[in-house]
């Protein structure tokens, strides 16, 4: 029986999003399929049913994973330091064979959006600062986010290049004296 824990079922997801990673980097999101995924990780599509509903429940899946880990680094936005993203370019090279696939998705995708809103909740919490009153800071969030997202974006492009730490002071440099 193939039970969420045991470890065939975790290498039959494993399998999966290796197979859908692999085929994201060189076709676009949208004209990937369920079959195409399934030949890559050599499995039955009973198997991929398994373990998620369709494509979109895979790509949930997946960011949720990452997001989580992103979400680690800054402590739900408690930890905004040097150290800090240091920690998150690091660990962008370490998985950039993800955040390559992940980056090239044309979309916002859910786990940004929850990120996002998790981390204005933090701020406002922390600063008794409602999003809807400070708009401002909801619109900085935002274009802070993009900002990052495309610094990662260029750095994998570039094959990282530049050292986590180089970028981290990049990036720290063009928003220092700047709010969120």
């Amino acid at each position: 029986m193939n039970i969420k824990n045991n470890s065939r079922y975790k290498m039959s997801s494993e399998k999966i999003e290796t197979a859908f990673l692999t085929l994201i980097l060189n076709h676009k999101y949208e004209d990937i399929n369920i079959s195409q995924i399934c030949e890559q990780a050599n499995i039955n599509r009973s198997t991929f049913y398994c373990h998620y509903d369709d494509i979109n429940d895979l790509v949930i899946k997946i960011e949720s994973k990452f997001a989580n880990s992103m979400k680690t680094i800054f402590a739900y936005g408690e930890r905004q330091t040097h150290q800090a993203f240091i920690d998150m370019f690091t660990f962008v090279k370490e998985n950039k064979y993800f955040y390559k696939a992940f980056l090239s998705i044309p979309y916002q995708t859910l786990a940004e959006t929850n990120t996002k809103m998790d981390i204005l909740k933090n701020i406002g919490e922390k600063t008794n600062i409602d999003k809807t009153n400070n708009i401002g800071i909801f619109y900085r969030a935002s274009f802070f986010g993009a900002g990052i997202k495309e610094m990662c974006r260029l750095w994998l492009e570039r094959d990282c290049i530049e050292s986590p730490e180089e970028m981290a002071s990049l990036l720290l440099e063009e928003y220092k004296n700047r709010e969120c």
